[in-house]
């Protein structure tokens, strides 16, 4: 029985021995999992920063650029205002036209209808001798256009010949100093 109580400690001896080496072998996995965590923990904060950061530019860009548009608009807005009126009735009647007729439209809308189309036509007409006549207080008639533009290609003409002279004197007078 002596050996076999001897075998016993022997196994009991291993079998603590491989348990031991099992736990400081799960003890070192622990804490290279817990390591690539906090690796992985701190890439993932980094790049959401970078992701958060991108996407803070990108918005500031989207609200410069929606700034700009808005001013934009304003601006044409303000300045032909008689314009954006004619080409939104024109848009509204071309949209108008497009559309299908149904039935229960003709039956039900019919009269409204006629009478929203009548009235875009007025507004649209209304517009057009509105601009018309904005253009004639300007003085801007194709025959006024014409001359001040031909004035002003003769001016020009002559601002580039002045120009050129200027510079071919320049030029004279340098090679002359250098003689």
């Amino acid at each position: 029985m002596n050996k076999l109580t001897d075998n016993i400690e022997k196994a009991r001896a291993a079998s603590r021995e491989r348990l031991e080496t099992a736990k400081e072998i799960a003890s070192e996995g622990t804490t290279v999992a817990r390591e690539k965590m906090s690796e992985s923990k701190a890439r993932a904060a980094a790049l959401l920063g970078e992701g958060r950061e991108k996407a803070e530019a990108r918005v500031a860009a989207t609200r410069d650029v929606a700034k700009k548009a808005v001013a934009k608009s304003e601006e044409t807005i303000s300045s032909s205002p008689l314009a954006i009126v004619a080409g939104g009735a024109a848009l509204g009647i071309l949209i108008g036209a497009m559309l299908p007729k149904s039935k229960a439209e003709g039956k039900y809308v019919g009269v409204a209808g006629r009478k929203i189309n009548e009235t875009a036509k007025t507004a649209y007409q209304a517009a057009k001798d509105a601009s018309r006549d904005q253009i004639a207080e300007m003085g801007l008639s194709n025959d006024n256009m014409r001359e001040q533009f031909k004035d002003l290609f003769g001016k020009a003409i002559e601002a580039a010949k002045t120009a050129m002279a200027a510079a071919q004197d320049a030029v004279k007078d340098e090679n002359q100093g250098k003689k």
